[in-house]
């Protein structure tokens, strides 16, 4: 028996059961509308009407096989995907819709290190000389938006959702808590109109978060203010073309995004490419990876250092510097090293 007080019995198709699982835990809409792309695209087609009942680690194992060989999907992919549905298994048992979690015990084909070291792979920087051409490719109306990406760090739907009084000049920081996203409900059940909403991850009334504005980020905004100004009551920086709306994220990549890349004369690469670039910008210069994850909104330390550690080439150099200062290790230029002696220790 479920908690809801229904006999359950385990005949209930998987994809049923997956659907229950997204739209019932009081998720974000984002997250739903991801969950009902993954059911759609990555299990139905394999599980098709199964029962929940009926499926057992070897049929976990052969969607596995499935999504790596048939669909091709990324390692970071093919785990994250099950991963998601190891949690639905778990929910089943937890709700007496299933007796065991098939999930348990299936190999994958790539370990978390190799799926992590993939990740760190697929993550594109552009050069200094490619973001400066790409701002300046793009319609003078919306290089203010790129601006913010590169410069500050902000994810595309953030740099949506920036509003006047978001920025505050004299203090030189921005304040990032809101999002354009399209998961608003549409009144059918399904997630896709465009709304402006918390940013994810963060409870309603937290602050979000505090970032640095580069100067050269503060002149742009400026620039934007004082040629476009502002969009309806949340004082928008971006609106839509006409000025009368959000700016949705399917007129951003295909009037704006990809005819900057071809203006620059650059292959195709994400607009999450200016975020890499900030990341890698500022550890290149030496900036902490705990303070870069804070300006980034990550949810760890560990989450950033996953995915830039990479980045971070000097860092045994810094360390070497750091420690020769503290202890005191100094040879002269010529002379041969002989015995070390720190603070009368041998």
């Amino acid at each position: 028996m479920g908690q809801d007080g229904i006999i359950r019995t385990g005949s209930e198709p998987l994809v049923e059961v997956f659907a229950e699982w997204a739209t019932t835990r009081g998720v974000e809409n984002s997250s739903v509308k991801q969950y009902r792309s993954i059911l759609g695209r990555g299990v139905e087609p394999f599980f098709g009407s199964r029962p929940i009942g009926t499926l057992s680690s070897s049929d976990v194992s052969e969607w596995v096989e499935w999504m790596t060989r048939t669909r091709s999907y990324k390692p970071s992919t093919v785990r994250f995907r099950f991963n998601i549905l190891t949690s639905v298994f778990a929910w089943a048992v937890e709700n007496g819709l299933d007796a065991a979690n098939p999930c348990k015990g299936v190999t994958l084909p790539s370990s978390r290190a190799r799926t992590h070291r993939d990740q760190r792979a697929e993550v594109h920087i552009p050069s200094t000389g490619v973001v400066h051409a790409v701002i300046g490719a793009a319609p003078e109306r919306y290089r203010g938006m790129l601006w913010l990406m590169a410069g500050c760090g902000l994810r595309l739907g953030e740099a949506m959702g920036i509003g006047r009084d978001r920025v505050r000049f004299r203090d030189r920081m921005i304040t990032v808590d809101r999002q354009v996203a399209c998961d608003g409900d549409t009144g059918s059940g399904r997630y896709g109109r465009m709304r402006l909403r918390h940013i994810k991850w963060r409870e309603e009334g937290d602050r979000g978060r505090e970032v640095p504005l580069p100067e050269v980020v503060a002149l742009a905004v400026r620039r934007h203010l004082k040629e476009h100004g502002t969009w309806g009551v949340e004082e928008l920086l971006f609106s839509n073309v006409s000025g009368t709306g959000l700016l949705y994220p399917q007129y951003w990549y295909t009037r704006i995004w990809k005819p900057a890349l071809a203006g620059a004369g650059v292959d195709y690469f994400k607009p999450h490419s200016f975020r890499h670039f900030y990341a890698a910008s500022l550890l290149a210069q030496g900036v902490p990876v705990t303070e870069l994850s804070a300006w980034l909104g990550h949810s760890s330390v560990s989450f950033t250092e996953r995915y830039y550690g990479d980045l971070m080439p000097d860092a045994p150099d810094r360390a070497r510097l750091a420690m020769d200062g503290v202890l005191g290790v100094v040879r002269p230029v010529g002379v041969d090293a002989g015995p070390v002696r720190l603070h009368g220790v041998a």
